[in-house]
C-alpha cells in the first residue's frame, strides 16, 4: 500500500497518518450512549418488533446484513414465512404521522413490491401502535399517512384496518368477519 502525502508535497510520516486519522474518525463517529441516529432508532425499532412478535408465539429471525430490502423473517408455521420490512413512524401529519413506504437507490425512491416483502409493519413512535401492512395494499405509494388517534373528516382512512393487524400474520381472516358472514345469510 503506498504511503499518502501531506499538504507540503512529500510522504507522510506514520505520525503524521495516525494524527490525521484520530482527527478524522473524532469528527465522524457517533458518540458513545448517543442512540438518536436514524440507523440506531431504526435497530431498536426492528428489535421491539422481534420482541413482540415473540410475545405473540411468532418465530421471528433477523436478517444477516442490509442488502435485502425486508428486516425479519416471521414464521407462522408451515407453510407460509413472511418477509416484513420495519418501519419508525416519522414526522407528525395533522392529527397523523407519516411513514416511509420505500426504499433509496442512490438517485431516487423506490416502492416497495409485493416480489420484495410481504408486509410493512409501522411503529408509531411513543405510542407502541403497530400498523401490519401487506405490501399489495400500499399501491406502490412511498410514503403513507397514519392516524391511530382518529383522522380529519375529509380524509380516507386507507389503513386504519391493518392498526395491530398481528392475525394477517397467521394467515387468518379479521376476526368478527364470521359473525358478519352469518347474520348475512
Amino acid at each position: 500500500m503506498g504511503r499518502r502525502r501531506n499538504g507540503k508535497g512529500r510522504h507522510a510520516s506514520t505520525v503524521e497518518l495516525a494524527r490525521a486519522d484520530r482527527a478524522y474518525a473524532a469528527r465522524t463517529m457517533r458518540r458513545p450512549g448517543n442512540r438518536n441516529h436514524t440507523k440506531d432508532r431504526g435497530d431498536l425499532t426492528e428489535l421491539e418488533f422481534m420482541v413482540e412478535g415473540q410475545r405473540r408465539q411468532f418465530v421471528v429471525a433477523k436478517t444477516h446484513g442490509d442488502n435485502e430490502h425486508y428486516d425479519v423473517f416471521v414464521d407462522a408455521g408451515a407453510p407460509r414465512v413472511w418477509r416484513v420490512q420495519v418501519k419508525l413512524s416519522g414526522g407528525r401529519h395533522h392529527r397523523g404521522y407519516m411513514v416511509r413506504s420505500s426504499w433509496r437507490s442512490s438517485h431516487r425512491q423506490h416502492a416497495y413490491s409485493p416480489k420484495e416483502v410481504d408486509f410493512l409493519a409501522a411503529l408509531i413512535d411513543g405510542h407502541g401502535i403497530w400498523y401490519l401492512i401487506p405490501v399489495r395494499a400500499l399501491g406502490g405509494r412511498k410514503t403513507i399517512h397514519l392516524y391511530p388517534f382518529g383522522s380529519r373528516k375529509d380524509c380516507k382512512k386507507r389503513f386504519e384496518k391493518y392498526k395491530e393487524a398481528w392475525w394477517l400474520l397467521e394467515g387468518k381472516k379479521r376476526p368478527g368477519t364470521e359473525r358478519r358472514r352469518r347474520r348475512a345469510k
